[in-house]
């Protein structure tokens, strides 16, 4: 039975290219509650200055990269998608950037001891099988006191898209799986501090405002559609699963005008002693 989070198949099909990534980030743009992005709260807990070498561990298609060139800060781009290596290096092309993509699995990173004075691997470990190993191998790669952050959502976060998912895979046949973040999320603090005893974790509250169903089930279809155990290979679940949460989404955009989802998300802090 596929793990939606970590099976190499659906993991393909989800980041193969970035474009489900893209509606999800465009998502995040358009619809959240909080007036600021989150990428740039993110990045004050690493107090960069120019010149510091800084590994992004499950990089995705750079979308941190801008930010940090913006710093002055050297940056090693990992991850193990090619497609989204492709994005990194297209981008850091287009707009001259101080970005080196490599290609590279979390679990066992191809970096020397105390390379690097900074680290982030942001919404990514719940998609690693063996999170205590990548913790190691984070803490391995960067400097005595360099700053680590680990960016993620809350437990709950998603929860009414997911609710409606869970019933209407239900009445349609289907078994849901687990929610992709529910590997790793801001709960997981314990965990963390296996590996970094000082880690701190800090919370962003924010939610989704839909102003349409249309722009809800844009969001859903990206990536929440497909956690389902056995999902067809066919896609042929899509089509009436968006039907079927429609029907659930409804009541509750009609009472309120919008659909609110509630998404807080944060990250795990730690310096390196």
């Amino acid at each position: 039975m596929p793990d939606f989070a970590t099976d190499p198949h659906l993991l393909h099909l989800q980041y193969g290219t970035a474009e489900k990534l893209r509606i999800r980030q465009e998502a995040h743009d358009l619809y959240s509650e909080q007036q600021t992005n989150f990428f740039p709260w993110v990045l004050e807990f690493l107090a960069l200055t120019p010149g510091l070498l800084l590994a992004d561990v499950g990089c995705g298609p750079g979308a941190y990269h801008p930010l940090l060139a913006a710093t002055g800060c050297q940056v090693l781009a990992l991850d193990f998608s090619q497609g989204m290596l492709a994005e990194v290096q297209s981008q850091a092309r287009a707009r001259s950037l101080p970005v080196w993509p490599l290609r590279a699995d979390a679990q066992h990173l191809p970096l020397a001891d105390g390379c690097c004075d900074r680290v982030m691997a942001n919404h990514m470990l719940y998609h690693v099988p063996d999170q205590l190993a990548a913790l190691r191998e984070l803490r391995r790669i960067a400097r005595p006191g360099g700053i680590v952050v680990l960016a993620t959502n809350a437990e709950d976060a998603g929860g009414l898209l997911y609710d409606a998912h869970c019933a209407a895979a239900i009445e349609l046949g289907y078994r849901p799986s687990a929610r992709p973040t529910a590997g790793f999320h801001l709960g997981h603090l314990a965990r963390v501090q296996e590996i970094f005893p000082t880690a701190a974790v800090h919370v962003r509250p924010d939610a989704f405002r839909f102003p349409t169903i249309d722009a809800a089930l844009r969001y859903y279809a990206s990536g929440m559609i497909d956690a389902l155990e056995d999902a067809p290979a066919d896609g042929s679940h899509q089509r009436p699963l968006l039907r079927a949460v429609a029907a659930r989404l409804e009541p509750i955009y009609a009472a309120a005008g919008v659909l609110r989802v509630a998404k807080d998300a944060g990250c795990f802090v730690a310096q390196v002693e």
